[in-house]
């Protein structure tokens, strides 16, 4: 073994392919056998969409609070005997009712011995309780979650990533604020409560919410026809009701998009509600 190692470390040519060695496996772990997984989401997710929807269904109606696909894969994809209801539990909080921290998710006895365990603090996954400063947007004992964050998906016939949340219930049902902010776009140019799919988001109404000195832009999108109860310029504060739920623009049936975006890019916004209250 030590004539090998002296070999490929000899010439560039050996660095190079002892280099490529000890990269092939980082790299499986990493991808962890095709499933990608970034900062923000997990990529070629659509074979866990189906299961993930349900699960979301279940913990999300009862106010349980919020596990993202990434966590349950991290486990699941190095033991897919566990059920993806069975980790989400496992990765609630369930006092605070909100994401828990990995270290103490390897603490349990189910998982402590799986390597995923082991490598944790070199991984994107949480270990600090995350601020929650949202608000839900909806009543969320209502919804049906037709939709999660980058979830790819086909819609009429086309492929997308879907940048937020479709959270579906009934027409005319109120949508909330999340936050205390300022209302910077109300657009209500469909008169009609009817799919249009040149017509993006329909009706749609934006909030910027200042948390510190981060600036959220939320969207409401797919809202009912002249139900906005606010103008731009108007502050409005958490949990304030902005409008109804409808079903117009780019949809298949009436629910709210609801979108969240941080310094021009798309992020998590279910990541940022608080279950607690």
């Amino acid at each position: 073994m030590k004539k090998i190692v002296a070999i490929l470390t000899g010439s560039t040519v050996g660095i190079f392919i002892l280099f490529l060695i000890l990269l092939i496996p980082i790299l499986m772990i990493l991808s962890f056998f095709g499933v990608d997984l970034t900062d923000e989401y997990v990529e070629h997710n659509m074979e866990y969409a189906e299961d993930y929807r349900a699960t979301l269904n279940k913990y999300l109606k009862n106010g349980d609070g919020y596990v993202p696909l990434t966590r349950i894969l991290y486990f699941y994809t190095e033991d897919d005997s566990l059920t993806f209801d069975e980790i989400y539990e496992d990765n609630l909080d369930k006092e605070e009712h909100r994401l828990m921290e990995i270290s103490k998710v390897c603490e349990l006895d189910k998982y402590k011995d799986m390597a995923a365990c082991e490598s944790y603090e070199s991984s994107n996954q949480v270990d600090v309780e995350q601020n929650k400063p949202f608000v839900p947007p909806i009543d969320m004992s209502k919804i049906y979650v037709t939709s999660f964050f980058m979830e790819e998906r086909v819609v009429f016939g086309k492929y997308d990533n879907h940048s937020g949340w479709d959270l579906a219930s009934k027409n005319g049902d109120e949508i909330y604020s999340v936050c205390d902010g300022v209302v910077t776009f109300v657009g209500f140019t469909q008169l009609e409560n009817a799919t249009n799919t040149s017509a993006g988001l329909g009706n749609y109404i934006s909030v910027d919410c200042n948390v510190g000195e981060v600036k959220y832009t939320v969207m409401f999108g797919h809202l009912y026809p002249n139900s906005s109860k606010v103008r731009m310029g108007d502050v409005v504060k958490a949990g304030q009701v902005i409008a109804t739920e409808g079903t117009t623009g780019y949809s298949t049936g009436p629910h709210l998009h609801y979108q969240v975006r941080l310094n021009g890019q798309n992020i998590d916004g279910m990541s940022l509600v608080n279950f607690a209250e």
